[in-house]
């Protein structure tokens, strides 16, 4: 109980901050205000959406918890933010209870779920409101973890959480391979494959509907554009920044854009992941700890490690919040355990201010991506997503980023077309805003011709263009009229 209490305590002073965060014009207007099935809260239509329709996602647990926010709390982006907190601290309480059951171990236990409850990596599944499905998927995924702990033989519990898991984002299509792994150690039972055929057979449908989701969400076209061999070396290298990260988790940013990978460079990651892999297979029995963790650790990342390219990042913190398990674990474990108590305690108290500094940056749109583009190469996707946050209060400001992430993208082949029309869009609006204010007179007339050539432009990239039709019929109105008018 006091191990539970303080996995609370300390996840409530790194997270209790989000309540007065703001949503976010990354993915939240899609996944939660601008979404009507969501907004409308939970009707017997809107769970209809959420259990058949794949159009952005097939998340159907995750829509109806969305749903569930709205008619409790509104559009109060704070108390869907607790939310997340909560379920992030059944987590934590769940991997602490499933592993002292299965390693009979309480301190390290402990240890290995307080690094999980504020590790900085973590801070942008549990302060985004849209990756409410990493919450929900993860809450699953530990019951799952807690009842195999428990009895491994009890097979339909088992297969209901993981189920459950998969309708929430099919993150965990690994989960077999880890209880494979678990086998091995600290359970000790011998790898049993008969008794996971029906979570394989989850595994194979969480992995069909997580394509069709993606592809949807239009989030794999740079699967086409992107070579295999250029894949393959930003996933060696992503392994390595991913271990990076976790033992130096300074610099963390919501888009990490991609970038070139020098060959040498990829070779020599990858030779590093196989020497780290042989090592801990030829130790195993000597260290087998270690080999859980490794292994927990890189077959975790795999769906998400870029071989399949999903969007434009090169890496993504989210994408540790499970993986870290395993290097936490190997941490601990190798920790004598005389020392195991001080060293804990330094490096959760460290590591918890530094989450509690991460989180601010989540406060909103602004904050969020002036600390991307100030810590990450020149991004295009974090200078879009500044420019549209302020395109209708700074719109001096708001032109200079939307150019500038114009400029960048056309050097991104792996740029999905639809953004970079949404992007003309955003600086056509920017453009429009500042003319509004002033008099009638041949700058203003160039702002809004301009605006107008922008809006142009991103209808002829893609005839779809959210508000590219509605702005250009605003553009020419003003054109013809004699002063400025109203919006």
């Amino acid at each position: 109980m006091y191990f539970l209490a303080a996995l609370v305590l300390i996840t409530l002073v790194v997270f209790a901050q989000v309540r007065t965060h703001a949503f976010l014009n990354y993915d939240d207007g899609q996944f939660i205000y601008e979404n009507p099935h969501v907004t409308s809260g939970l009707t017997f239509d809107s769970i209809g959406w959420a259990l058949t329709s794949p159009s952005i996602g097939w998340y159907p647990i995750t829509w109806m918890s969305h749903m569930l926010d709205v008619d409790l709390w509104q559009m109060r982006a704070g108390m869907h933010l607790l939310t997340n907190v909560v379920l992030h601290i059944i987590s934590a309480s769940l991997l602490f209870l499933a592993l002292r059951r299965m390693t009979g171990e309480a301190w390290p236990s402990a240890a290995v779920a307080a690094l999980f409850a504020i590790h900085p990596a973590h801070v942008e599944s549990v302060a985004w409101v849209s990756e409410r499905k990493d919450m929900l998927s993860t809450v699953f995924a530990m019951l799952a973890l807690f009842f195999y702990a428990a009895s491994p033989e009890k097979r339909v519990r088992l297969f209901i959480a993981m189920a459950l898991s998969i309708m929430a984002k099919q993150m965990y299509i690994t989960l077999p391979f880890v209880f494979m792994l678990l086998d091995f150690w600290p359970l000790r039972r011998g790898i049993q494959i008969k008794e996971k055929l029906p979570l394989f057979a989850l595994t194979i449908c969480g992995a069909i509907m997580a394509v069709v989701g993606q592809r949807n969400l239009n989030a794999m076209q740079s699967v086409a554009t992107m070579p295999l061999a250029s894949r393959l070396s930003n996933a060696a290298v992503a392994y390595l920044r991913y271990l990076g990260k976790f033992f130096a988790p300074i610099d963390l940013a919501a888009i990490y854009p991609m970038q070139p990978v020098p060959a040498m460079l990829a070779a020599a990651c990858a030779l590093l992941v196989v020497a780290i892999s042989v090592a801990a297979f030829v130790l195993r029995e000597r260290i087998p700890y270690v080999f859980t963790a490794w292994f927990w650790f890189a077959g975790t990342l795999v769906p998400v490690i870029g071989i399949v390219q999903i969007g434009v990042q090169s890496i993504a913190d989210r994408y540790t919040y499970f993986s870290f398990i395993g290097l936490s674990i190997a941490l601990i474990w190798a920790i004598p355990r005389r020392l195991l108590v001080p060293i804990a305690a330094v490096a959760i108290a460290a590591l918890m201010a530094v989450a509690y500094r991460q989180v601010g940056y989540w406060r909103d749109s602004e904050a969020l991506f002036e600390r991307t583009i100030a810590i990450t190469p020149p991004n295009p996707l974090a200078e879009y997503s500044l420019g549209q946050t302020v395109e209708m209060t700074k719109p001096v400001r708001a032109i200079d980023h939307l150019q500038r992430a114009i400029a960048l993208a056309k050097d991104l082949p792996s740029t999905p077309p639809t953004w970079t029309a949404q992007a003309h869009v955003g600086l056509g609006t920017a453009l429009m805003t500042k003319a509004h204010p002033m008099l009638t007179g041949p700058e203003r007339t160039a702002l809004i011709e301009q605006a107008l050539a922008e809006f142009q432009e991103a209808l002829a990239i893609d005839p779809n263009a959210p508000h590219a039709h509605n702005n250009i019929e605003l553009a020419r109105q003003w054109l013809s009229a004699s002063g400025p008018q109203s919006r």
